[in-house]
């Protein structure tokens, strides 16, 4: 469907914290900030809602017209139900109404109130016939719509913010009893300029970026939301949880520990031919240079090497200090792998074998 530009649902004088009471006091300004993470939680679930509405109204593709209508109506319903107060069971069984101490919890459930209310017998029925897509072909089309309407900024998201923050102000106004300021600012200032101050600078729902922006974090937060938000931020940089000294990103951490981090835990290279020993990524040199005897053993038990030592007919622990005494410049303690330990062991052989037929 064709999906025409929006207009703006939200009422301007609520837009700024007024009702009655404000327009009374027109002497006082009254601060417009939310806590704006809420607000944007708030926002983000407007889009579906108004999508399962049109959806739940028709069996066909919802047109341009009447999702327009159902967004007005989808408004003035939310509207109406947040300055309502929380209503307790009308029976034992019933499942208790949403808080309003939890804006989201509470929206969600008027959003599917209201598309429920807009459910006709026809599209109740389908839900129960496989063959007409029952509900699994319902949110198949919810979803398809609500990227439709993304596409086109049917509902903008800065419009539906304009919404959240009306709707989160009376919700704050209902749970509190009128005196909270759970959710947004009540501070009323005297005049445009402390008000502009209070707003930009002093108020704790001021709008800031996260401290993390350069490490790539766009989320803004409300001041006294910063704390939080850094302490799960995913862009902070945070020390190497397992010691070695960089610096990673909070969502880098996992793959880091795993994979670049020096001191990720490692196997013995030696592995296969029975060392069983286990360490840190970059104590590999120093594990291979002290134990080089214990793999040169396992080495040439496992592989039953004829060297110059076994014609000799020495023991192998006589044969290991003759290696050891012969690799004058530690070419078998600097060998990392199998690899490497059997080409040092054949160039010492070799070496050995010439030192004898000279002498």
């Amino acid at each position: 469907m064709e999906l025409e530009a929006p207009v703006v649902e939200a009422d301007p004088a609520r837009s700024r914290g007024g009702g009655d009471e404000d327009t009374l006091r027109t002497a006082l300004l009254p601060c417009p900030n939310c806590d704006v993470q809420v607000v944007h939680k708030l926002a983000q679930l407007l889009l579906p809602g108004l999508a399962a509405a049109c959806v739940d109204s028709t069996l066909r593709n919802p047109s341009s017209s009447l999702a327009v209508q159902l967004r007005a109506e989808l408004v003035r319903y939310i509207t109406d139900r947040s300055n309502s107060p929380p209503e307790l069971p009308t029976e034992a069984g019933d499942d208790p109404l949403p808080d309003h101490d939890d804006p989201a919890e509470a929206l969600a459930t008027f959003l599917d109130d209201f598309a429920s209310s807009k459910r006709s017998i026809v599209v109740s029925i389908s839900g129960w016939l496989p063959y007409l897509g029952g509900d699994d072909g319902r949110d198949d089309r919810i979803d398809d719509l609500v990227q439709e309407m993304e596409a086109t900024r049917f509902w903008p998201i800065e419009r539906r913010e304009a919404v959240a923050r009306d709707l989160l102000r009376s919700l704050d106004a209902v749970s509190t009893g009128g005196a909270g300021s759970k959710f947004r600012c009540r501070d009323e200032l005297e005049t445009e300029e402390k008000l502009a101050d209070h707003v930009t600078t002093r108020c704790r729902f001021t709008p800031v970026r996260c401290r993390n922006l350069v490490h790539g974090c766009t989320a803004e937060v409300s001041a006294c939301r910063a704390e939080e938000h850094d302490a799960v931020c995913a862009f902070k940089l945070l020390p190497c949880e397992q010691g070695c000294g960089a610096s990673v990103a909070r969502r880098q951490m996992d793959r880091h520990c795993v994979t670049a981090c020096p001191m990720k835990l490692a196997n013995c290279p030696f592995y296969l031919l029975g060392c069983e020993s286990a360490f840190p990524a970059c104590n590999l040199g120093s594990h291979c240079a002290q134990f080089v005897r214990t793999h040169l053993r396992l080495l040439l038990d496992r592989n039953q090497i004829t060297t110059m030592a076994d014609r000799q007919d020495l023991d192998l622990e006589e044969r290991l200090a003759m290696l050891e005494k012969c690799d004058s410049v530690g070419t078998l303690r600097k060998a990392l792998d199998v690899r490497a330990l059997t080409s040092a062991l054949a160039a010492l052989e070799k070496k050995m074998s010439a030192q004898n037929e000279g002498s």
